[in-house]
């Protein structure tokens, strides 16, 4: 029959600590590791889903309409009339 090895209280004590500090430095590294996949995986699902150039829908060319004189924009029977005043001081 093999003799047990005997070891200090101390001994066994640091090589518990030492198991410990080495599965906490696993599971941070796994749940960093973990955490950059999901936003990886989260940029490239909105990269993938993105509207691409021919998806959006462009407005056309705001030209003036014929009647704009510089202070009034659209039709003169309009049933809606916005004034603006302003004091830039």
């Amino acid at each position: 029959m093999a003799k047990k090895e005997k070891r200090s209280v101390s001994a066994r004590r640091a090589e518990m600590q030492e198991q410990r500090r080495r599965k906490r430095m696993i599971w941070g590294v796994m749940g960093v590791g973990g955490l950059l996949m999901m936003v990886s995986l989260f940029a490239w699902i909105r990269q993938v889903n993105a509207p691409q150039l021919e998806d959006v829908i462009m407005p056309e060319s705001l030209t003036p309409p014929p009647n704009a004189d510089g202070k009034a924009w659209g039709p003169v029977d309009a049933p809606v009339l916005i004034e603006e005043f302003s004091d830039f001081q």
